[in-house]
């Protein structure tokens, strides 16, 4: 199995469309894309095996008020139902974790839910640790 895990950049619109038709199932357009990924913030990673698309992860740099540093804020990762326990998912939190050490991030993170037991495991079998196992999201809604 040939894997390839890249960071997209504007160029690659028409992928990153693709992934939002595959795995959201809704239409962006190649524009919209390109300002998505022309923000240094936005780190949107897929993973392609033999050339079709495996997976993604979303994540974005959060500046720190307090300190000259970021963190990476994991906000979802999928793969696709033929690419699951094949390393695809693992693929592509080790290629963030090696974006945090080269950026000289502080850390990356990613909420779950406990009941959501496949991804408790996923991020404990890729070396995450639950800091704080009280911590609670609340969300206003726009």
């Amino acid at each position: 199995m040939r894997l390839k895990v890249k960071r997209l950049e504007p160029r690659d619109a028409p992928l990153a469309a693709d992934v939002v038709k595959t795995f959201v199932a809704k239409d962006v357009s190649l524009q919209y894309m390109k300002r998505f990924l022309s923000n240094p913030a936005n780190y949107l990673i897929v993973a392609q095996v033999e050339g079709n698309l495996a997976g993604f992860l979303l994540a974005y740099a959060l500046e720190r008020m307090k300190e000259a540093s970021h963190k990476m804020f994991i906000y979802e990762i999928e793969v696709g139902e033929g690419y699951r326990r094949k390393g695809v998912g693992t693929a592509l939190i080790s290629y963030v974790r090696g974006i945090v050490k080269r950026e000289k991030m502080m850390s990356a993170f990613i909420f779950t839910n406990y009941w959501n037991e496949g991804a408790v495991e996923f991020y404990k079998s890729t070396g995450a640790e639950v800091k704080n196992g009280d911590d609670l999201l609340f969300v206003y809604e726009g």
